[in-house]
């Protein structure tokens, strides 16, 4: 059975749909519990300056940016929502803190904490590594992460990070066709705007499907640049989840008076989602059970 074939069975398996968009959801796959989404009009979010360290063209900044733009387009037809880019910052920080300012940001990770980090160190127990290192601490066989954090209560989203795992991956912005074994300048490796623009759509509240040609496929193999346009089930699930001139929509009704703020006796968690090399099988395992943990 070839790679492909393989992990379809295994997504299969392992649970995952093929309808034309799936939901985020508070307990992953769970249509007993809420949806993750987010209520406010505008969402700001923003690159670090650092960028891709490993290339020195820096092109990945103008990929990020049509990722999103091409999600924004979207929303400016039928949605409620803006997804507006701000200024470049140094934060290297991924997450949610309870008090001060809170960054949606979007960066490249290019150390693997695994390499870097001595392997007794209390971080690994903590998750937190990657803040403190600067070094990604996911499965080496994952493309990209984004870690939402969300009112348990209410599914509604109050940060949402991306980071790209530069570590393992040869990250490019080229139109030349898949790399080979000749050194191509404009060949496509790892595609940063392809990759992007699948984990806009976690950004947005989409998990992964099996459906034929979507955006929100989980694995990308090398070359690939179909997920750059956004296929026809996720445009509707924009549609759908955040309807112009309405308020964004849960997917069970909030109980009277629920407003998705957070207080002393209720948590937030993160979840996350991402995106798989094939044929990687281990790897898109690990990537189907989606990392949660609570940040109270």
């Amino acid at each position: 059975m070839g790679a492909l074939a393989s992990w379809v069975v295994l997504a299969v398996a392992l649970g995952q749909s093929s309808a034309p968009y799936v939901r985020s959801r508070v307990s992953p796959g769970d249509d007993a519990t809420q949806c993750l989404y987010w209520t406010q009009a505008r969402v700001v979010w923003q690159q670090s300056t650092v960028g891709n360290q490993k290339v020195t063209n820096h092109t990945e900044f103008q990929a990020i940016s049509d990722s999103f733009q091409s999600w924004q387009d979207i929303f400016a037809n039928c949605g409620n929502l803006t997804l507006a880019e701000g200024p470049r910052v140094d934060s290297r920080t991924v997450g949610y803190a309870r008090t001060g300012d809170n960054i949606n940001l979007i960066l490249f990770r290019t150390r693997s904490c695994r390499e870097v980090v001595d392997s007794g160190d209390a971080c690994f127990a903590a998750d937190t590594c990657a803040n403190t290192y600067d070094c990604w601490d996911d499965s080496a066989g994952t493309i990209a992460i984004t870690l939402t954090t969300y009112d348990e209560r209410t599914g509604i989203v109050y940060d949402s990070d991306i980071s790209f795992n530069a570590a393992t991956f040869n990250f490019t912005t080229g139109n030349g066709g898949p790399c080979g074994i000749v050194a191509n300048p404009n060949c496509v490796d790892t595609d940063v705007q392809n990759t992007a623009t699948h984990e806009v759509g976690h950004f947005v509240g989409l998990d992964h499907t099996l459906a034929t040609g979507s955006t929100m496929n989980p694995s990308a193999p090398p070359g690939e640049v179909s997920k750059r346009n956004i296929d026809s089930g996720s445009r509707s699930f924009v549609c759908a989840a955040y309807p112009k001139g309405s308020a964004s929509q849960p997917c069970i009704p909030l109980p009277p008076g629920s407003n998705g703020d957070d207080d002393d006796d209720d948590g937030c968690s993160a979840a996350s989602g991402g995106l798989a090399a094939l044929p990687l099988l281990a790897a898109a395992s690990l990537l189907a059970r989606r990392r949660r943990r609570g940040v109270r």
